[in-house]
């Protein structure tokens, strides 16, 4: 007779509830559920990236730290290689840092509503969560509450998202200022930057702010959320520290060609911003003509509360005529959120929901 290996499994593992989604729905009109980008890496940046991983001999391991991507995200982001620590997605260096600074009975300290997985990763390493929930329509932070929390503990550790998935606020560069006095280190999860202001980038401060950690991605702006590239940025002997809990060789070399080629368009990934950025206004300003609640946002997607608050009907009933949209109801009463698409995309949702209302 054996034992039953689910009694190995930690306490804290055992709680969490597993990260799962409904399968897309066939007859699928308009997917703008998970913040993805509307338009595709273009055919010849992939061709000029499928003819150098063709070049490559995939009996090999990628080059050790990959050194090229690492140069090359540094440039984009105006920082030095030993600042940067290229991950598969920003959310491995998300954990990684989150288990080098809070795991083993730290204190994770995050602002709901927020993006979820930061609370599984929290269990993953053994990690306590606070929080300081956002209030409000506009789900603004509580500025004092949640320094005085920072301010607990030298292992308590401020994990912000900015702008903030799911509800698109920001935060400004002086409660960072602040946090970091008061906080061993801060985290701060910035996937969704490119389609904000110019002050709501904080890779600046990493020159000022020792004690600071930034986190990017490839995957919204750039338009490759299929193959998982993203980093996270701190002083050099920061992350150092950070990049010893990601696994060797974690990005393959497929992504790594495909990510450089990309990089290399930075003019052609801030124009494909700004059109977004554009199409986001129009759509917030067409729902809050329809009487919804419409939380401001400097993100590619929008929160919202439909006239009514039915939100859960509200998103079946999209569902069922093709257009998928986030349902946020466990969230937030009602909310539901919508990812920026293409002008056709967002004018069929603003179409079918005004069909639903």
């Amino acid at each position: 007779m054996t034992r039953d290996p689910l009694s190995a499994v930690r306490p804290g593992i055992r709680a969490l509830r597993a990260y799962r989604f409904d399968p897309v729905p066939e007859g699928l009109r308009a997917k703008l559920d998970f913040n993805e980008s509307p338009a595709d890496v273009p055919a010849e940046v992939k061709d000029a990236a499928l003819a150098a991983i063709r070049s490559r001999r995939f009996a090999h391991y990628p080059q050790f730290g990959a050194p090229r991507l690492r140069a090359a995200l540094a440039a984009s982001a105006g920082l030095s290689p030993d600042q940067v620590v290229a991950s598969n997605g920003s959310g491995e260096a998300i954990l990684a840092a989150v288990s080098v600074f809070a795991g083993c009975g730290g204190t994770l300290l995050l602002a709901p509503p927020v993006f979820s997985l930061y609370i599984q990763m929290a269990g993953i390493v053994g990690a306590r969560v606070a929080t300081v929930p956002l209030a409000g329509d506009d789900f603004r932070l509580d500025e004092e509450a949640f320094l005085a929390r920072a301010a607990e503990g030298e292992r308590t550790v401020p994990l912000l998202c900015s702008p903030n998935n799911p509800t698109g606020g920001t935060i400004a560069r002086s409660l960072v200022r602040r946090l970091c006095a008061v906080a061993p280190v801060v985290l701060l999860d910035q996937a969704y930057v490119d389609f904000a202001e110019e002050e709501d980038d904080l890779l600046p401060l990493l020159d000022e702010l020792p004690n600071l950690v930034v986190f990017r991605t490839l995957s919204k702006a750039c338009s490759i959320a299929g193959l998982r590239v993203g980093f996270a940025a701190a002083r050099p002997d920061v992350a150092e520290e950070i990049g010893k809990a990601i696994l060797p060789f974690s990005i393959d070399l497929g992504a790594e060609e495909i990510a450089l080629s990309v990089l290399a368009r930075g003019e052609e990934i801030r124009a494909r911003c700004h059109g977004i950025i554009r199409e986001r206004e129009r759509v917030a300003a067409a729902l809050r003509a329809l009487g919804a609640r419409v939380a401001p946002s400097r993100a590619n997607f929008l929160f919202l509360v439909p006239p009514g608050g039915e939100g859960a009907r509200v998103f079946r009933d999209l569902r069922t005529r093709g257009v998928l949209v986030r349902d946020q109801t466990t969230v937030v009463p009602g909310a539901l959120r919508v990812t920026v698409g293409t002008p056709e995309e967002n004018d069929l949702f603003l179409t079918t929901l005004k069909e639903v209302l």
